[in-house]
C-alpha cells in the first residue's frame, strides 16, 4: 500500500494535520537546501518523494505556504520561494486594523524605537558571513528597485536585508519582534512609488551597509534614523 492509499484511509482530520507538519518540514527543507526569495521549487513529485508525503497532502502544505505569503504559485511556470520569514505564529496581529495609513505611521513609530538600535549592535556583533549576506542582499534589493516592474521583489529582498540586520544584532528579545518590521514594509509598500523614494532607498542601505561593514555603531544607527525619517515623511507627501 503505498502512501497516497494510506492518506485516503486516514481521513480529513489527519490529512490535515499531514499537510501542517508537511509544511513545516517545507520550511526546514528552504533552509537546509539555502533556498533563496526568487528560486523554483523541485517539481511536486520530486517534493512528495523527497518528503515521503502524498501529492494531494503536498498540495494542502504549499497553499498554507502560499496563504503564509512564503511561496507563490505561478501557472505554467511553477511555485518559486516569495519570503522566508514566516510570522504566522506571531502573537502579533493587525488584521482586523481598518486605518491603514494610521497603522503604517504608528508601525514607523515603533520601528524608530528598534531599529537604529538594532543596527548599532549589528555593527558592534555581526560576523563576516552576516556582512557577506548583508551585501548580498543589498544588490539584490538594489538591482530588483531599478527595474521598475510591478512584480518586481524589491519588497520581499528589503524584508529579508532589515530581518538580517535584526539577526545580527544578536539581541534574541528584538529578533522576537521581526513581525512589525515586516508589517511595516508590507503596509509601506503601497507609498513606495516614486523615483526619488526609490532612489533615496537605495542610497539608505548602501550608507547602513556600510556602516556596518566598517564596525561603526554611532554611523549605522544615524544611517537607520534617516532611512526612516525620509520614509515616514514620504507618507505625507
Amino acid at each position: 500500500m503505498n502512501v497516497v492509499e494510506l492518506e485516503d484511509e486516514r481521513g480529513d482530520d489527519m490529512k490535515k494535520s499531514l499537510a501542517d507538519i508537511t509544511a513545516q518540514r517545507l520550511m526546514d527543507y528552504f533552509q537546509e537546501q539555502a533556498f533563496e526569495i526568487g528560486d523554483k521549487l523541485p517539481n511536486e513529485y520530486t517534493l512528495a518523494q523527497g518528503l515521503e508525503v502524498g501529492r494531494s497532502t503536498l498540495r494542502e502544505a504549499i497553499r498554507m505556504l502560499v496563504s503564509r505569503n512564503i511561496v507563490e504559485v505561478r501557472q505554467g511556470s511553477g511555485t518559486y520561494i516569495k519570503n522566508l520569514v514566516d510570522t504566522s505564529d506571531s502573537p502579533l496581529s493587525f488584521e482586523d486594523v481598518e486605518d491603514y495609513l494610521k497603522l503604517t505611521r504608528d508601525l514607523f513609530e515603533v520601528r524608530f524605537l528598534l531599529e537604529p538600535r538594532m543596527a548599532s549592535l549589528a555593527a558592534n556583533h555581526c560576523t563576516d558571513e552576516e556582512i557577506e549576506i548583508l551585501e548580498k542582499l543589498m544588490l539584490a534589493t538594489e538591482a530588483e528597485i531599478r527595474k521598475h516592474k510591478e512584480d518586481s521583489k524589491h519588497r520581499e529582498l528589503d524584508i529579508q536585508f532589515h530581518t538580517a540586520i535584526a539577526e545580527a544584532s544578536g539581541n534574541l528579545a528584538m529578533q522576537q519582534l521581526i513581525p512589525i518590521i515586516i508589517q511595516s514594509i508590507n503596509l509601506y509598500d503601497d507609498y513606495f512609488t516614486s523615483d526619488a523614494i526609490m532612489d533615496q532607498t537605495i542610497r539608505a542601505h548602501r550608507n547602513i551597509f556600510k556602516a556596518i561593514q566598517d564596525r561603526n555603531p554611532s554611523a549605522a544607527y544615524d544611517a537607520m534614523v534617516i532611512h526612516l525619517s525620509h520614509n515616514r515623511i514620504s507618507l505625507e507627501d
